[in-house]
């Protein structure tokens, strides 16, 4: 940032005197020192943009994990544009069936066009795959905090039949889920800039047991794991005359997964269905 200091006269009655008295009382006078804010020199167009996205585990027991955000500010001549998005989504599987847990998206554009301005907004927030809030705004907007918990899968979950030796075993399965969002948009007026401070979480936590047990057998089922705990926080501002600024940092806790079945007779059978581990990542997107 580029700084201009100017020199101003302590007395604003000093502005009402002749420019040569004025002159004269400017060299003799008390002065107070202001600081004016001139813009950097930009080039027409700045974009910051970033992605993470991952695969976890695997058909039995896993998901996926995907998070964008991206910045851009343009001022060519009497246009001038700021705009900001946000995505952030999980998705779990479990037993062989997979289900979206949570997608939160959001965006802005504030645009300048010879003295003409347009603010716009919108927002989606889905889980299990359906929409439970959606919107588009025109000003400054603020999103309260909110979260929920749930069944993926249902109150009745999902079985799968698994060969554990000679014989099979039906195994049933949940996952408990949740996801909580808060969001502050920036859409000043007489200006084209746009400025987000939100956050999004989602995890999911599955589990499962042995849904059909065979006479003379003893059967089980074993599992352990954090399907997805993810965290993106936001912080950013795009303006047409000042340029980027801000983060946004997308964390993953550490991940184990273990999904086994075991059948015991006169000896016992073990198939493993799911062993992946990651430990912790931290990324800034923008």
């Amino acid at each position: 940032m580029f700084l201009a200091k100017i020199v101003l006269p302590a007395s604003f009655a000093l502005l009402t005197l002749s420019a040569a008295a004025n002159a004269q009382t400017l060299l003799s006078s008390p002065t107070l020192v202001a600081t004016i804010l001139t813009p950097p020199s930009l080039p027409p167009a700045e974009s910051r943009i970033g992605s993470y996205s991952k695969a976890i585990g695997n058909d039995w027991l896993g998901g996926s994990v995907y998070a964008y955000a991206g910045t851009v500010r343009q001022k060519q001549g009497t246009y001038e544009l700021g705009s900001a998005s946000l995505e952030f989504r999980g998705t779990a599987k479990v037993l062989k069936l997979t289900k979206e847990v949570a997608e939160v998206v959001g965006s802005a554009v504030n645009v300048m066009n010879n003295g003409v301005q347009n603010r716009s907004g919108y927002y989606r927030v889905e889980v299990l795959g359906v929409t439970v809030q959606s919107g588009s705004f025109q000003n400054n907007s603020t999103f309260a905090s909110q979260s929920s918990t749930f069944n993926l899968f249902g109150s009745n979950g999902v079985s799968a039949s698994v060969p554990v030796g000679p014989v099979s075993v039906t195994l049933k399965g949940n996952a408990g889920c949740g996801f909580s969002r808060s969001a502050n948009w920036l859409l000043p007026a007489a200006t084209a800039s746009v400025g987000a401070n939100a956050s999004a979480s989602a995890y999911a936590f599955a589990n499962a047991q042995v849904g059909v047990g065979i006479p003379g057998f003893g059967l089980g089922v074993g599992i352990q794991g954090k399907i997805l705990e993810q965290t993106l926080g936001a912080n950013v501002s795009a303006n047409a005359t000042w340029g980027l600024s801000g983060s946004v940092t997308y964390t993953l806790k550490a991940i184990t997964l273990q999904l086994y079945a075991w059948a015991q007779a006169l000896y016992t059978w073990t198939t493993n269905l799911c062993s992946w581990s990651a430990g912790a990542l931290t990324r800034t997107l923008i």
